[in-house]
């Protein structure tokens, strides 16, 4: 007798049949075709089934990550597989976990991520600030696409009063990354900020590679720093008090 046949199997194996057809005409062909119209319907019928099995099957069988959830320690060749068997614990918190403790597994991961002077940048940012951001560029002279050398300059840096200035820049992209910090359009009330940020080293130095050796017209391109949704709602749960 033969075996019966799973029914997302038969369905897929139903549309596999008339998309070989219509691959050999076209969609709006086929139905012009004799019997097209009702090739297409049971496409479409084919189609709809193979969704509610699919569904019908993941229901039944939970989420994806649920035998992952479950798995115990890797372990290879007799020793525990530390980076798998702490991908193992992170899937078993999430189950576990209310949202609460997941906003402060979060905060915490950004927290051993900051290095102090990114500390103090955030706390000059806190209470809505605003400071200048500035992006070093060289651009062709007969025009052309512009090349960005130096990015993130800001002024917050001396605001917040760093231990490493020329470091700004690299702070600044590093939080961008964590997600904290948002670097926005230009702001003209900042002109003052911007006229002292083109004195930084580090833009002096940019602007001087995209002369000399990149043979380039240098251009500034002014945008504005603040903390991000994220990084305000990290700076309420973080800040000391």
């Amino acid at each position: 007798m033969a075996e019966e046949q799973d029914p997302v199997d038969r369905v897929v194996a139903q549309a596999g049949r008339f998309a070989g057809w219509v691959a050999r005409t076209s969609w709006q062909a086929a139905g012009r075709l004799p019997g097209g119209e009702a090739a297409q319907r049971q496409f479409r019928k084919a189609e709809k089934a193979v969704i509610e099995q699919f569904r019908k099957r993941l229901d039944e069988e939970g989420t994806f990550t649920g035998p992952l959830i479950e798995a115990g320690p890797s372990v290879v060749d007799g020793e525990v597989d530390t980076v798998r068997s702490a991908m193992a614990d992170l899937l078993r918190l999430s189950s576990e976990l209310d949202r609460d403790q997941g906003r402060h597994h979060l905060f915490m991961a950004i927290v051993r991520q900051l290095v102090p002077d990114e500390a103090r940048i955030l706390a000059a940012l806190s209470g809505d600030e605003v400071y200048a951001v500035v992006h070093v560029a060289g651009r062709p002279s007969l025009g052309g696409p512009q090349r960005i050398v130096l990015r993130n300059a800001s002024s917050v840096g001396r605001a917040a009063g760093v231990m490493l200035p020329d470091l700004v820049p690299d702070y600044v992209t590093r939080l961008v990354g964590l997600g904290v910090v948002t670097v926005g359009p230009d702001n003209p009330s900042l002109s003052t900020q911007y006229d002292i940020l083109l004195t930084d080293d580090r833009v002096r130095a940019a602007e001087a590679e995209v002369r000399t050796v990149h043979k380039l017209t240098p251009r500034y391109v002014r945008r504005t720093l603040r903390l991000s949704t994220l990084g305000t709602v990290f700076w309420d749960a973080a800040q000391p008090r």
